[in-house]
């Protein structure tokens, strides 16, 4: 596949027919480089038979109508943390999705790693709207890390796994008359969205590192969890409701509680309550 104007931006853009996981040939490529992989190396498939997400789900494509997109990240722990990079880069994956999506519609963060879209309804019932996007950060041994992105483009409605994904084509963005990324308009497409993502990771990552508080700040508003009503899935079985009040320093989610209390968030499920 020619990915153009990604390709003109990163320092490799390496495309597989199929692959098992992106992030795992990824991180593979890089153990194995005989000088570190430069940053911004990008591998990508839209067959991924076996890959994972958070907390070890499943993760795999439908061929040529999703993207799987793996790109190694250096110096990613500069002013915000590591514990910050899933929400950079859903806040990135964010600015370029919504681009495809006309008035009414809103492309956003779900804490921790899922960029959702939701319509004017979705918004007042405080719901998170239906997901385009999951996302994966790993960290190598050498502290860059592997930034795994699974995007559904093209999937159609009837076609999507559960009622809570979604697709640029079924949710309604404009995907220039694409069926698959491997004809002229979904090749198109997918560069199009790529490009615009790279060069919005990029300057958030930059923001990151001057300016914390801005870049933090960029993320918040990028949030669809915030404000919500929510319900929180803690390890050991553990379920607490409230509403998300803000993003603590580290990234942690900070949910206020119906007791007057505050919880703080760091690893655990989040359900936006109807």
């Amino acid at each position: 596949m020619e990915l153009t104007r990604t390709s003109d931006l990163l320092p490799r853009v390496i495309w597989r027919e199929s692959s098992p996981s992106t992030n795992a040939e990824l991180r593979e490529l890089a153990r194995a480089a005989d000088a570190p992989l430069p940053d911004g190396t990008m591998l990508l498939t839209s067959d991924q038979t076996a890959g994972r997400g958070r907390l070890d789900r499943g993760w795999v494509t439908p061929p040529g109508q999703s993207l799987a997109v793996s790109v190694l990240v250096r110096g990613a722990d500069a002013g915000v943390g590591l514990s910050w990079l899933p929400l950079l880069v859903g806040s990135a994956m964010s600015t370029a999705l919504q681009r495809r999506f006309g008035p009414g519609m809103r492309v956003g963060v779900k804490w921790p790693n899922d960029v959702h879209v939701r319509d004017e309804e979705d918004a007042i019932a405080g719901r998170p709207g239906q997901k385009l996007c999951g996302i994966l950060c790993e960290v190598l041994p050498d502290g860059a890390v592997v930034v795994g992105t699974g995007i559904n483009l093209l999937i159609p409605e009837e076609e999507l796994p559960t009622g809570r994904a979604s697709s640029l084509l079924a949710a309604g963005a404009d995907v220039g008359g694409a069926v698959t990324v491997f004809d002229p308009a979904g090749t198109e497409l997918a560069d199009t969205i790529l490009s615009d993502y790279v060069t919005a990771l990029r300057e958030l990552l930059a923001l990151a590192a001057s300016n914390p508080s801005a870049a933090r700040a960029r993320v918040a508003r990028h949030s669809l969890t915030l404000g919500s009503e929510v319900r929180v899935h803690l390890p050991g079985d553990e379920i607490v409701d409230g509403r998300a009040r803000q993003l603590a320093a580290d990234g942690a989610l900070v949910v206020d509680l119906p007791t007057g209390g505050r919880l703080t968030v760091s690893a655990g499920d989040v359900e936006h309550l109807r």
